[in-house]
């Protein structure tokens, strides 16, 4: 029987909403916990007899014949006993053990989450796992990698702490530099502009002379026009008054 079918069949039993993302994952890790406690007693009575055969004999009060056959049969199958090796060479290899029994490391991080800034500190995790309910360490190798980590964590908050405080003074002088680069613009436009209304200032005045020029020219023209008109006529009225 598969989790959805466990969760199918308890349905009937419980007033849940289902629906829930949360109550669905919260049946099932209570159920797998329980099927986990379960099974550890029963293979714990199971390794109380010497075969397989003198087990089948005496099932355990709590399961069925039919069940205690079953639970049997898993014990001995080649897989389940394949794993339970491996599972003992691997604990011999521990340095230190931890005190969280089956709880993974993962669901004590999430009981310990902080809930107002959700940070973790991986040193207090540590600590949660490999000490008892009064406090006490498993090993003293558990008690030694604890101050090893904490040091670590000091370590790399006083890099961070180092690093923001290079940040802040780069963003600091980011500002100033931007600040004066501003002001050089400014100067450059007042200047510009300067520059622009001086150059407007002599156009204008060039202007108005060459106008000058121009129209003293054309006076001086004019005169000399009328000079020369002048002049050409009083001769010809001469020549008649005084004829040769």
């Amino acid at each position: 029987m598969n989790k959805l079918s466990r969760c199918d069949a308890i349905k009937d039993h419980f007033d849940l909403d289902y629906t829930r993302h949360e109550d669905v994952r919260t049946v099932v890790e209570t159920m797998m916990t329980a099927r986990r406690t379960h099974r550890n007693r029963m293979h714990a009575y199971f390794k109380k007899f010497p075969s397989k055969e003198a087990a089948l004999l005496k099932p355990h009060p709590d399961t069925t014949e039919e069940q205690w056959k079953e639970l049997c049969d898993l014990f001995t199958s080649e897989a389940f006993m394949k794993r339970s090796e491996q599972n003992k060479k691997n604990r011999s290899k521990l340095t230190v053990n931890h005190a969280a029994g089956s709880r993974s490391f993962q669901r004590t991080r999430a009981c310990m989450k902080n809930q107002e800034s959700g940070n973790i500190n991986p040193a207090e995790l540590y600590k949660k796992n490999y000490t008892n309910k009064d406090g006490i360490w498993t090993s003293e190798g558990a008690r030694e990698i604890y101050h090893q980590l904490a040091k670590a964590r000091d370590e790399i908050e006083a890099m961070r702490a180092a690093r923001e405080k290079d940040l802040q003074e780069f963003a600091k002088k980011q500002a100033e530099m931007e600040a004066t680069l501003r002001d050089h613009r400014e100067e450059q436009r007042v200047e510009q502009e300067r520059i622009r209304l001086e150059q407007e200032e002599r156009m204008k005045k060039s202007a108005c002379e060459w106008s000058t020029r121009s129209a003293c020219n054309r006076n001086k023209s004019a005169c000399e026009r009328s000079k020369s008109a002048y002049g050409q006529k009083y001769r010809r009225n001469w020549r008649r008054k005084c004829p040769l």
